[in-house]
């Protein structure tokens, strides 16, 4: 195999998923230091990582030559593939959606290619980050690190410093962050028992809470915020992933859902507080230093996606009790 001097990676996952594999991209920052990578998948999430040591640049999958990729009987673009035909080493994240993808670089006969199933198969007792660097021990790669870190630049530090000097009336006051949402509905934690825990942080802590709100989250921030005073709270609605990362990396805890934004507060290496409940931790949690999860396994949990969906009681969600989460936040101050 030759001097591997570009590397192409491809990730079309959702934010929780890519923050996941970071650990596995790292290692390919680590094997080849002076490459150049870049990464294809969804801009929005990727500009996470751009010119932050995992990628030097970003491209966005949704264009309409990259298609013909994911078509079994397509004519592949001449530009595109003269592209492809430009790495020296093509690395594709995803499950088994992704074989026609990979047939079609096959076909391609770029000069190196592998695939990485991006998580286990259900009833596979194994975390995705640990999944992910297995595959890649067995394809002769030393992973460095097994914790996602994201790096952030100083940019964005002064554009979320700018934006919290007017949200925090004194500097010694506490800051957190709810994410009251999550991907998925049957993932939340009742949002009235976040406004009562709203209530405890500011009466007793005297903190300032901020909610980030993404396109999914509205739903449940709506009940919430008809809970709680206007004056306890600032809502951050749609804010950019890198502005929200920096955000978050100003706050002195966070407690989340299982979502997305809960991994994105343990990359950037702040006291996170992780509620879950349908899905299972052991495969799924967010990781880190300063990383403590709350899961209440019921009879029915974790479960299937289907059974998931299904779900009339979310149990194992309601199991978990305000004064359960407030005391695991007293702990982690003292």
């Amino acid at each position: 195999m030759k001097k591997v001097n570009r590397i192409l990676i491809l990730h079309q996952g959702a934010i929780g998923d890519f923050i996941l594999s970071l650990p596995a991209i790292g290692a390919f920052r680590h094997h080849y230091p002076y490459a150049t990578i870049e990464i294809w998948g969804y801009p929005d999430i990727l500009r996470l990582v751009e010119k932050r040591f995992y990628a030097d640049g970003i491209a966005s999958v949704e264009r309409k030559e990259i298609a013909q990729l994911y078509n079994e009987d397509g004519v592949l673009d001449s530009q595109l593939v003269e592209q492809l035909r430009g790495f020296d080493l093509i690395v594709v994240f995803g499950q088994e959606g992704q074989r026609t993808l990979v047939d079609n670089l096959k076909k391609v006969k770029v000069d190196a290619m592998l695939w990485i199933r991006t998580f286990p198969s259900d009833g596979e007792d194994v975390h995705m980050i640990d999944y992910q660097l297995f595959q890649l021990e067995q394809m002769g790669y030393s992973p460095i690190e097994k914790i996602p870190r994201l790096f952030l630049l100083d940019d964005d530090l002064f554009h979320a410093s700018q934006m919290l000097d007017q949200i925090q009336s004194r500097e010694n006051t506490p800051l957190i962050a709810l994410h009251i949402g999550s991907g998925s509905k049957k993932k939340v934690w009742p949002p009235e028992r976040f406004a009562h825990l709203t209530e405890k942080l500011v009466q007793k802590e005297g903190a300032r809470i901020i909610v980030p709100i993404g396109p999914a989250d509205e739903e449940p921030v709506r009940a919430y915020c008809t809970l709680v005073s206007s004056e306890a709270i600032t809502p951050l609605p749609n804010l950019p992933l890198t502005t929200l990362a920096a955000v978050l990396k100003r706050c002195s805890l966070y407690v989340g859902n299982d979502s997305g934004i809960t991994h994105l507060a343990a990359a950037v290496g702040i006291p996170v507080i992780a509620l879950f409940g349908p899905t299972d931790p052991k495969v799924w949690g967010p990781r880190g230093e300063r990383v403590s999860i709350i899961y209440r396994e019921s009879e029915c949990s974790p479960c299937s996606r289907e059974e998931m969906k299904q779900c009339v009681h979310r149990k194992c969600l309601e199991d978990i009790t305000v004064e359960e989460v407030y005391d695991r936040i007293t702990k982690r101050r003292c």
